[in-house]
């Protein structure tokens, strides 16, 4: 199969019936991301192009590690977190747990060195309170740590319970653990299997609005913890000093009052949980959200309405020096190693801190390519290929605190070109090319991969071309957005006995012309004269075997 740069026409070969595919690169938008549409009001969005590429707002998942537990025993393993992962498990048919009324307990076996500051969850179940979540009903409860690192129980969408008992942050593992009783009238605290504090409460718990549990983590996407995790426990009694899990070298047996229990020895997610049945199996986050996209998510930039064109219902994304987006790109799509066209829309905060600021950066260190403004070489707009050359422009200055378009065009082995707002802004010759990615196949929106040179401000209109684009083609009109190209159509080849079978959708396809040639590459081609059949929503063209070759295109009007 092969496509023509500019008319973009798809074309299959058939040598004595049977096909061969001569594939090479589609010119194309291959990614186009406006952030105006975000389904479900979750922090997630697609891409324009409709090639089906999936961002999120916020810091992307990572998949857990598996470390050696608490015990120091051979097989005993515990979960393993940088900050940016977790572990999803799905209640909402069991509904096990789903716990109303006291009394509960939640535990784990904890092991950390950095404390982020904020709210990190440990053992979360349902929605946290707030104004943002009004409508999405919170309740639940959860262990965690507060903003002052100290050991916290929450009753979502109700209180938090404040201990005031630091959590020790000193590398070593140790086992916490809160008890709620209405019987006892409040909560208890334990640290290292000795109560630390109690705290008055008889508050009831709120039906959370989501039936999951997550795991070094809160509400799916937010307060994710940077440490180790290990044996968590949810248990419908308050357990005595004695019924804690909190001898390191030995683990509790489930009870009859485990609602789960999670030993993470098995090495690796998924992992099967212990308790009242049916049991829950927690699953990967980094999987999890793939189908099902938080609200809400750690480092996500906010939605406005600042926009290039004003228009009320044009959004961009604000950024404000700590966050994120990232779009999964399974297919490659954005790996790109040949010509190219980088372009966004940015309006840049006034309060710059830093010498550099990446708009986006796709790929891995030494692999893929990045957007940025060089501040220390005087606001100068730069394009990296990673792990070959860092290019900040002689002469594109980009102003701050107002909308600007900016793009980079790279002919491979020739040149790049910088544009500011449509215009043509400098030309130096460049042979280095680009290293295709290869381990992390991820667009990174607003940073580098791991955080690095964050972008504080506005960005709008991320657009992605395999081709050079010249002036005309750019996405520079801040009132229009450049229209989004319809889909090619796939055409669909086999063959029946002597006949070859071509056919492709009837929806969209009009003005589309089958032609054919008989050698490649083809100097002439000429038009299909069989009549197309249309039913159920295909048209369809049987032309007979021939003993030569004969290669098929649609040519798209």
């Amino acid at each position: 199969m092969t496509t023509n740069a500019r008319s973009k026409m798809v074309c299959f070969g058939f040598a004595l019936g049977f096909a061969f595919l001569a594939a090479s690169a589609s010119a194309d938008v291959v990614g186009y991301f406006k952030f105006d549409n975000f389904p479900g009001d979750n922090a997630y969005f697609t891409d324009d192009t409709g090639k089906g590429l999936r961002g999120l707002l916020g810091y992307p998942f990572t998949t857990p590690r598996s470390v050696p537990g608490p015990s120091g025993k051979a097989g005993d393993f515990a979960l393993s977190l940088d900050g940016k992962g977790g572990l999803t498990v799905d209640d909402s048919t069991a509904k096990i747990l789903n716990i109303l009324k006291p009394p509960l307990t939640l535990e784990c076996w904890v092991r950390a060195t950095n404390f982020q500051g904020g709210h990190r969850g440990l053992i979360s179940y349902g929605v946290p309170g707030g104004s943002s979540r009004a409508s999405r009903g919170p309740g639940g409860y959860k262990l965690g740590i507060d903003p002052n690192g100290n050991i916290l129980f929450t009753l979502f969408g109700v209180v938090d319970v404040f201990s005031g008992v630091p959590y020790p942050f000193d590398s070593a593992w140790h086992h916490i653990a809160a008890t709620y009783s209405l019987e006892d009238g409040g909560v208890r605290y334990y640290l290292d299997g000795q109560e630390a504090t109690f705290i008055a409460e008889t508050r009831a718990i709120a039906p959370p609005g989501v039936r999951q549990l997550d795991l070094g983590v809160q509400y799916t996407g937010i307060g994710r913890w940077e440490g180790d995790i290990d044996r968590a426990r949810v248990s419908t009694a308050a357990l005595k000093p004695n019924e804690l899990d909190s001898d390191a070298s030995t683990v509790k047996p489930v009870r009859n009052d485990t609602a789960i229990f999670f030993d993470f020895d098995k090495g690796n997610a998924p992992y099967q949980g212990q308790g009242f049945q049916p049991a829950g199996v927690a699953v990967s986050t980094a999987d999890w959200v793939i189908e099902h996209p938080p609200h809400e998510s750690d480092g996500d930039p906010g939605k406005v309405n600042d926009t290039p064109s004003g228009a009320s219902a044009d959004r961009s994304l604000q950024f404000g020096g700590s966050d994120m987006a990232a779009v999964w790109d399974p297919n490659g799509a954005l790996n790109l190693d040949g010509d190219w066209t980088l372009e966004a829309w940015v309006r840049i905060n006034p309060n710059l801190d830093g010498d550099r600021d990446v708009i986006f950066y796709y790929g891995h260190p030494g692999r893929g390519y990045s957007l940025s403004v060089n501040y220390a070489a005087g606001n100068k707009l730069q394009v990296t290929t990673l792990g070959i050359a860092d290019m900040p422009s002689d002469t594109a200055v980009v102003e701050v605190d107002v909308w600007q378009h900016l793009a980079v065009a790279h002919k491979k082995g020739q040149s790049i070109t910088y544009f500011i707002n449509g215009k043509e802004a400098g030309t130096r010759a460049y042979t280095g090319g680009t290293r295709l990615a290869e381990t992390s196949k991820v667009l990174y929106i607003g940073a580098e991969w791991n955080g690095g040179l964050p972008f504080t401000g506005l960005i709008d209109r991320v657009r992605i071309s395999n081709s050079a684009l010249t002036v005309t083609e750019l996405d520079s009109d801040p009132v229009k957005p450049a229209p989004v190209p319809a889909p090619a159509l796939k055409l669909a080849i086999g063959r029946s006995q002597s006949n070859v079978i071509l056919s492709w959708p009837e929806a969209n396809s009009s003005g589309y012309i089958l032609e054919f040639s008989d050698i490649i590459p083809p100097t002439n081609w000429s038009p299909e004269t069989t009549t197309a059949v249309v039913a159920s929503g295909q048209k369809t063209v049987t032309v007979p075997v021939l003993g030569s070759a004969r290669f098929y295109r649609l040519k798209r009007p």
